[in-house]
C-alpha cells in the first residue's frame, strides 16, 4: 500500500510539470514584435501613414475634401487590418474633419436640427485667419487606430485663389536647357485683386512685377512664397513636344521649338498660369552632301540633304519636323527626313520649312511670343535631273458637253466615248496623274485616269473645282450658288466650309496654306477679297483694293518660291505673306497674312519662277499688251560663319510683329511691251529652269506669234522675243501652253489653225532668237488648253512597244484654262467651238538663245534606262455638243503620225 501511494504522489507531481513544459513550447516568443513573448504582436497595427506626407493639402475657405485613405502596417511591414479610423485636427475652427475623413476649411454643421444631417454644411472659418495681414493659415490632421496615430498632414487654408501667374523663364530656353517653375497668386477682397503670395524678389517694380491689379493689400508690406501660403502647386505642360516636366522637382526641360501653356492647380482648381518657350530657329541651312546649294542628281538616285538649324540664342537644334518643299514634287520628291528621290528628269528647287503646327507651334493668342508660332524657311537648293521623259497627256474643254473620249497616242487608238453624269464646269487633275476631278452645278465627279472609270459622285459638294492640294488629299470647291467654299477631303468628303466666292486659288507646295482670290469684276456675288486657309490658323479673310476700270482685281494667284506668301494680280500687284502683324498676346490685333508687298504695275495673270527671284505678270490695257518682271528676294541673315539664310519673321523687343516685306533689286520691276494683238492674256508660263517664259493670249488677228521672255539678272530687264509657229498665217492666238518637267518640251494650243504645237527646247543659242526646225507632228482641236503635266505608271508591255519610238512624249492636261481660271458657270468667258475630235499631231523643234551664262544641258538616256523610265501617252477629249453629234455613228478618226523631216503631218 505504501508503494502504491508513493507512485500516485510521483504521478501527481510529474503530470503538471509535463503539461507546463509542453505549453511553453506551443506559445513561442516569435508571435510578438520584440521576440520576447510579450508586448505588441506581429499582427497588430504598428504604424499608420496618411498622405500626402510631404506636400500638404491646399484648401480654400468653405471647400471640402475627402482625405486620402490611411494605410496601416504591422511591425513586420505587412498590411494591418483596421476597422475604423479616428481623425483629428490641431485647429477645428480652421480645418474640421468628419468621422469619415471629410475635411472642411472651416467648421462642419452638427446637431443643426430640421432633419439636416451632420457634416453636410461647411462654413467659413470663424474667425478668418490672418497671417501677417494675409488670409491664410495652416493646421494639421491625423488619423488614429488601436492607439496608433499617423503622421501629421499639413493643411493650407486660405482665401479663394483667383489667379495664378507663372514666374518662370521670361525668355526662351535652348534645347535641353532647364528651369524651375514658380508662381504668384492673387485673391479678391472688396472687389480688388491683391497679392497672396509670390517668389522672393517679386515686387511692384521688379521684372516680372506683381501680377495682381491691387498689388499688396492695405497694411501688408510683404507676401510669403506660395509654398508657405498655399503648399505645393501642381504643374502640367500642355504640349509635351515643346517641354518636359519633373513633377517632383518642378524642373522643366526645353525640348523642341515652340511655346506651350503651363497649367497650375491649387485648392481643387486649375488655371493657365503662363507659357514656356523653347527657342525657335533663327536660321535653317540646307545643302547637298557636298555642301553645295545646287547640283545634278541622276535619275533614280537618292541623295540626302544636310540640314542644320540654329536657334535664336545661337545654339543648334536637332530633331525638328520640317516640311521639305519641292517645286516639282512628282519628279523630285523630298521625304520627311530630307531624302531626295529623283523619279523623272526635271529641274526643281527644294526648301526646308519650319511652320506650325508641326514645327515651332504656339497657342494662337500668343503667336509671336519669343518668336514662336511663326514660320521660317531655309535657303533653296536647286536640283537638276538630266534626261528626257515621256508620259500621259489629258485633253479637255469642259463647259458644254458631258462626253469625253480617251485616245492612246502610241497606238493611235481612240477609245469608247465616256459619258459623265452632268456637264462639268471645271476639271482639275492631281499632280500624280491618278485622278481627274470634274465639278458641276449638281455634284462633284471623280474619274480614275488609270482604270478609265468614274469612281465617285458626291451631290454634297457641287460647284467649281478651284484647286487640288499638291499631296492630293484635299480639293477646294466653290459652290457659287450657295456662295460657300468646301474644303473637301478626297478620302472622306467635306471637312470644313467657309462663306465666299473665288476666281483663282493656289496651294503652297506643302499643302498647308491655301490662297483664294476674288474680284468684284468677276460678276454678281463676287467681292474684292483674299481668303486664306492654313492648318494652324484656319480660315481668315482680307479686303483687297476695289476693282474697277483701272484695276481688274485679283484674278490670278502666284505662290512665291519658297511658299512664304502669294502675289495677287491687279493694279497694283500685291503680295500677302506668312508673317503676322499685330501685338504679341493681343489676339484681336493679329493679321495672320498681312500685305507684304505692293508693286505699281498692272497684271492680269501671274506666275513665279522656280528660282524664287521673279514674279512674271502680263496684262492687256487699252489694246496694249505688257509683260512685267518683278524682281523679288527674301530678307536674309548672315551667320558668323558667313552662311546666308532667309530671316525670321520680324518681332520687336516690345512685342510688335511686322509683316514679312519682300525686297526688290534697285529696279523693282521692268515693264516691257509685247508686240501682239491680244484681247486678253491667258498665261505667263515660266520654264522649270527659270530662264525662259512664254506668254499665251486670246486674239483674232491672223499671223499671231508666240512671245517669249528671257529674264535678266540683278534687276536688269530681260529679253523679249517672238516665235513664229508653223502655219502662222492662219494662227490668230497662242491660247495656252505648258512645259514638260524636264524642261525639254513646250506645248501650245493655237486658235485659227486649231493645232497643238509640240516643241522641243535644245540648249543651243542662236543670236538671241528662237528658231523652229522642220520636224513636226501635230494634233488638231479647237481651243484646247494645256493644264498640267504629270507622269503615270504603265505596263511593261507598253514600255517595250515604245522602245523604238524616236521622240518622247510628255504629260499634260488640256482644257479651256481661261474658262477654268474664271471659275465659270456657263455665262462667263468664251466656250469651246464646235469642232471634231483632235486628229493631228504637230512636232516642232526650236533653238533657244539664253546667253553665255544660261545653258540648258539636255542628256540622252541609254537604252536600258529608257526601257525602264519611259511612259505611255494617253489623251482625254471633251468634244462640244455639235461635235459629239457629228461623231455619233462614225468610226473615230485615227491620228497618222509622219516623222519625216521633210513633210508636214498628214491627216
Amino acid at each position: 500500500m505504501r508503494r502504491f501511494l508513493t507512485l500516485v504522489c510521483l504521478l501527481c507531481v510529474t503530470i503538471p510539470a509535463g503539461v507546463s513544459i509542453t505549453g511553453c513550447f506551443r506559445n513561442p516568443a516569435g508571435n510578438f514584435c520584440n521576440g520576447l513573448g510579450y508586448g505588441l504582436r506581429d499582427t497588430d497595427v504598428a504604424s499608420i501613414f496618411l498622405s500626402p506626407q510631404t506636400t500638404g493639402i491646399s484648401i480654400a475657405y468653405g471647400q471640402t475634401q475627402q482625405i486620402s485613405s490611411p494605410s496601416a502596417k504591422t511591425c513586420k511591414g505587412t498590411a494591418a487590418s483596421v476597422s475604423t479610423y479616428t481623425y483629428g485636427t490641431t485647429n477645428n475652427q480652421l480645418i474640421d474633419i468628419s468621422p469619415t475623413g471629410n475635411m472642411c476649411a472651416g467648421t462642419w454643421n452638427r446637431n443643426s436640427g430640421g432633419g439636416i444631417p451632420n457634416y453636410t454644411i461647411c462654413s467659413f472659418p470663424s474667425p478668418l485667419p490672418a497671417t501677417n495681414g494675409l488670409p491664410y493659415a495652416t493646421a494639421y490632421v491625423t488619423a488614429s487606430a488601436d492607439s496608433v496615430t499617423s503622421n501629421p498632414v499639413e493643411v493650407y487654408v486660405h482665401a479663394q485663389v483667383t489667379s495664378l501667374s507663372l514666374v518662370g523663364p521670361q525668355q526662351c530656353l535652348s534645347q535641353t536647357q532647364t528651369a524651375t517653375l514658380d508662381s504668384q497668386a492673387c485673391y479678391a477682397a472688396n472687389g480688388t485683386q491683391y497679392e497672396l503670395c509670390a517668389p522672393p524678389g517679386i515686387s511692384s517694380t521688379s521684372t516680372p512685377a506683381f501680377a495682381c491689379a491691387g498689388g499688396l493689400a492695405p497694411g501688408v508690406t510683404s507676401v510669403p512664397d506660395c509654398s508657405a501660403a498655399l503648399g505645393t502647386l501642381n504643374y502640367t505642360v500642355g504640349n509635351t513636344s515643346v517641354a518636359s516636366l519633373n513633377q517632383v522637382t518642378d524642373v522643366i526641360t526645353a525640348e523642341l521649338p515652340g511655346t506651350t501653356v503651363i497649367t497650375a492647380s491649387v485648392a481643387q482648381g486649375a488655371s493657365s498660369a503662363g507659357y514656356f518657350s523653347t527657342c525657335p530657329p533663327a536660321a535653317i541651312n540646307v545643302t547637298l552632301a557636298n555642301g553645295s546649294t545646287s547640283g545634278t542628281i541622276a535619275q533614280g538616285v537618292q541623295q540626302d540633304l544636310t540640314t542644320s538649324v540654329i536657334d535664336t540664342l545661337g545654339n543648334p537644334i536637332t530633331g525638328l519636323t520640317l516640311d521639305y518643299q519641292s517645286t516639282d514634287p512628282i519628279d523630285v520628291t523630298v521625304g520627311a527626313t530630307g531624302a531626295i528621290t529623283t523619279s523623272f528628269p526635271s529641274v526643281a528647287s527644294v526648301n526646308a520649312v519650319c511652320q506650325p503646327t508641326t514645327c515651332n507651334p504656339a497657342p494662337i493668342n500668343v503667336t509671336g511670343v519669343n518668336g514662336t508660332g511663326l514660320s521660317i524657311t531655309s535657303n533653296p537648293v536647286k536640283i537638276t535631273v538630266p534626261g528626257t521623259a515621256s508620259d500621259y497627256v489629258w485633253f479637255s474643254a469642259p463647259g458644254q458637253s458631258q462626253y469625253f473620249v480617251p485616245v492612246e497616242l502610241i497606238s493611235g487608238t481612240v477609245g469608247s466615248t465616256i459619258r459623265l453624269p452632268y456637264v462639268p464646269n471645271s476639271m482639275l487633275m492631281d499632280r500624280i496623274g491618278n485622278n481627274i476631278y470634274f465639278g458641276s452645278e449638281h455634284e462633284l465627279m471623280f474619274f480614275n485616269a488609270i482604270t478609265n472609270t468614274l469612281t465617285k459622285q458626291d451631290t454634297g459638294a457641287p460647284g467649281v473645282v478651284l484647286a487640288v492640294s499638291p499631296n492630293n488629299s484635299q480639293l477646294l470647291i466653290n459652290d457659287q450658288v450657295r456662295q460657300v467654299f468646301y474644303l473637301y477631303s478626297v478620302a472622306g468628303g467635306t471637312s470644313s466650309t467657309f462663306g465666299g466666292m473665288g476666281v483663282a486659288a493656289n496651294w503652297t507646295p506643302d499643302a498647308k496654306t491655301l490662297y483664294i482670290s476674288d474680284s468684284a469684276a468677276a460678276g454678281a456675288g463676287h467681292t474684292d477679297t483674299l481668303y486664306v486657309y492654313n492648318v494652324n490658323t484656319g480660315w481668315t479673310s482680307y479686303p483687297l483694293a476695289a476693282s474697277g476700270a483701272a484695276n481688274p482685281g485679283a484674278q490670278s494667284v502666284a505662290i512665291t518660291i519658297p511658299g512664304v506668301g502669294a502675289y495677287l494680280s491687279g493694279n497694283p500687284t500685291v503680295a500677302h505673306t506668312w508673317c503676322p502683324s499685330g501685338n504679341v498676346g493681343n489676339a484681336a490685333s493679329i493679321l495672320f497674312y498681312p500685305q507684304g508687298d505692293s508693286v505699281n504695275t498692272l497684271t492680269d495673270v501671274l506666275a513665279a519662277t522656280t528660282d524664287g527671284q521673279h514674279i512674271l505678270g502680263a496684262a492687256v490695257n487699252g489694246g496694249v499688251t505688257t509683260l512685267s518682271d518683278i524682281g523679288i528676294a527674301l530678307p536674309t541673315v548672315t551667320s558668323m560663319s558667313g552662311v546666308v539664310t532667309p530671316a525670321t519673321c520680324p518681332v520687336s523687343s516690345a512685342g510688335v510683329m511686322s509683316p514679312l516685306v519682300i525686297q526688290h533689286p534697285a529696279t523693282p520691276f521692268n515693264t516691257l511691251p509685247l508686240a501682239v494683238n491680244a484681247t486678253a492674256v491667258n498665261q505667263v508660263v515660266p520654264s522649270p529652269a527659270s530662264n525662259l517664259a512664254f506668254v499665251t493670249y486670246d486674239g483674232t488677228t491672223a499671223g499671231a506669234q508666240l512671245p517669249y521672255y528671257i529674264p535678266g539678272t540683278g534687276g536688269a530687264a530681260g529679253t523679249v522675243g517672238y516665235l513664229t509657229l508653223t502655219g502662222s498665217a492662219a494662227i490668230t492666238a497662242p491660247l495656252v501652253g505648258a512645259f514638260s518637267p524636264d524642261d525639254t518640251l513646250f506645248f501650245v494650243s493655237t486658235a485659227g489653225d486649231n493645232l497643238i504645237h509640240y516643241n522641243s527646247i535644245p540648249s543651243r543659242n542662236n543670236n538671241g532668237k528662237l528658231h523652229s526646225l522642220s520636224r513636226e507632228v501635230a494634233f488638231e482641236r479647237h481651243r484646247l488648253a494645256l493644264h498640267r503635266i504629270a507622269p503615270r505608271p504603265e505596263a511593261e508591255r507598253k514600255s517595250r512597244r515604245r522602245l523604238n519610238r524616236k521622240h518622247p512624249r510628255l504629260p499634260m492636261r488640256l482644257g479651256n484654262l481661261r474658262q477654268l481660271r474664271r471659275s465659270v458657270v456657263p455665262a462667263i468667258g468664251p466656250q469651246p467651238g464646235p469642232r471634231s475630235l483632235m486628229n493631228r499631231i504637230e512636232r516642232r523643234h526650236f533653238h533657244q538663245h539664253v546667253g553665255c551664262r544660261w545653258k540648258l544641258p539636255i542628256h540622252k538616256l541609254d537604252v536600258a534606262e529608257w526601257r525602264q523610265k519611259r511612259r505611255a501617252l494617253a489623251a482625254f477629249f471633251l468634244p462640244t455638243g455639235p461635235a459629239l453629234k457629228a461623231q455619233r455613228g462614225k468610226k473615230a478618226p485615227q491620228p497618222v503620225i509622219d516623222r519625216s523631216a521633210s513633210r508636214r503631218t498628214k491627216k
